[in-house]
């Protein structure tokens, strides 16, 4: 009979049971001690109703926040009620009913714009494209979105839109410091100069018999407690991070108008907005008919973008169309479908008429949008940095291009990229 040998190392054969160790136990010894709580774990986010603004026509609100610690974005619930006693079929303008705001701005203490002032349609795009906190996410999918039109309908309108603060929830990068009691971020709205006006430039193409005389607009804040300094368990107590990583960096969005694409052609355009990190470029085609209305005819087919003279991406239009819609999962009917200039509101969870976006890391790297995206394809620039567009050739009635840029100024490399 073959005698089996002893066991001599793991995987081996043998007949006696391997040693029974807790050397590598936890519970061979007393836990160590707890890393420090990250901000996020530590604190809270919460909700809290900041202020109700009932504006009349073309009469601008202003909100100035009550202070909670650390800001990280703000609801706006926006609606105008109605009534129609008259058969004919009511319609809304192509940036309706987002367009009955004209104006929109998000200031610091200090006066400086964190939001640039853009219109209301240009903010429903930002909520729509920016893969931010509470974006990337299609306006008009939301639960308690309506728009009611069509024969006989009452033209009352609700919506709601995100003014984003902070960049990233996982760890509240970007999010405000507001426990000052003498220095209040401010928020202001200009609405259109007329809500019963007709044309793509207002709310209605065709409009109810009684338009409501004021937009009520319910601001709400979203923010982070603070935290407590400690969190004891049966295990010890380990220290709670009492900040953001990264407190005081901020996220801007900035808006530029270039009319060099006026009447076609393939001018180079250069743009104005750099200095900071950019995670976002979006761009919104008007045409020469009227600047209310987008235009997806005159869109070049190819699309060069330029950094310090050196070509970096060529877009065609189809390809460009496809990214999007995997990045964003918006494949609805839509732009995608369409060549042709606006004159209606686009199609829920479908890409937008003579609108694109360009993120620097959406083009093959990563297949979709969410607020934990990392930071290693964002575009540094400094106030000497070139950047330039060209379409091959720009349509004949081509009016107007409006750029909005969301830029990151960090307070440190390590922030941002943690």
């Amino acid at each position: 009979m073959t005698q089996v040998p002893s066991s001599t190392g793991i995987g081996a054969p043998g007949t006696q049971p391997a040693p029974a160790s807790l050397a590598r136990s936890p519970m061979s010894s007393q836990p160590a001690a707890a890393a420090t709580i990250p901000f996020a774990r530590g604190s809270t986010l919460a909700t809290m109703k900041d202020a109700t603004l009932s504006l009349a026509a073309g009469v601008q609100g202003q909100a100035q926040l009550q202070t909670n610690a650390f800001l990280e974005s703000l609801i706006l619930d926006v609606s105008l009620t109605s009534t129609n006693s008259s058969s004919a079929a009511v319609a809304f303008g192509s940036d309706a009913p987002f367009s009955a705001i004209a104006q929109i701005k998000f200031d610091d203490p200090a006066g400086q714009n964190i939001i640039t002032p853009i219109t209301g349609y240009q903010l429903m795009l930002l909520n729509k494209y920016l893969p931010d906190t509470d974006c990337a996410f299609d306006v008009k999918l939301d639960p308690n979105y309506a728009a009611t039109t069509g024969t006989g309908a009452s033209g009352t309108f609700s919506f709601r839109l995100v003014v984003p603060v902070e960049h990233r929830r996982r760890d509240a990068f970007c999010a405000v410091n507001n426990s000052g009691a003498n220095q209040r971020y401010l928020l202001t709205i200009v609405p259109l100069s007329s809500y019963s006006t007709t044309g793509q430039a207002y709310i209605f193409t065709t409009a109810p018999t009684t338009v409501g005389t004021s937009l009520s607009i319910q601001v709400w804040q979203q923010y982070w407690t603070s935290p407590p300094n400690a969190i004891t368990t049966a295990q010890g107590q380990s220290q709670v991070q009492q900040s953001p990583p990264g407190l005081g960096s901020v996220g801007f969005v900035r808006y530029e108008l270039h009319k060099e694409v006026s009447g076609g052609g393939s001018p180079m355009i250069q743009f104005n907005n750099v200095g900071d990190y950019i995670s976002s470029l979006l761009f919104i085609l008007r045409s020469t008919a009227s600047p209310a209305v987008r235009d997806q005819t005159d869109w070049p087919s190819e699309f060069d973008f330029w950094i310090n003279d050196f070509e970096v991406h060529a877009l065609s239009v189809n390809d460009w169309q496809r990214w999007m819609a995997r990045f964003y999962r918006y494949t609805g009917a839509g732009a995608s479908a369409a060549s042709t200039t606006a004159s209606v509101p686009d199609t829920a969870g479908g890409l937008d008429v003579g609108v694109y976006t360009l993120n620097p890391w959406m083009s093959g790297m990563f297949d979709r949008s969410d607020n934990f995206e990392p930071a290693n394809q964002y575009l540094p620039t400094d106030a000497t940095t070139k950047l330039q567009i060209r379409g091959s050739s720009w349509g004949s009635t081509a009016g107007q291009l409006e750029v909005l840029t969301r830029m990151i100024r960090p307070i440190s490399g390590a922030a941002l990229f943690a």
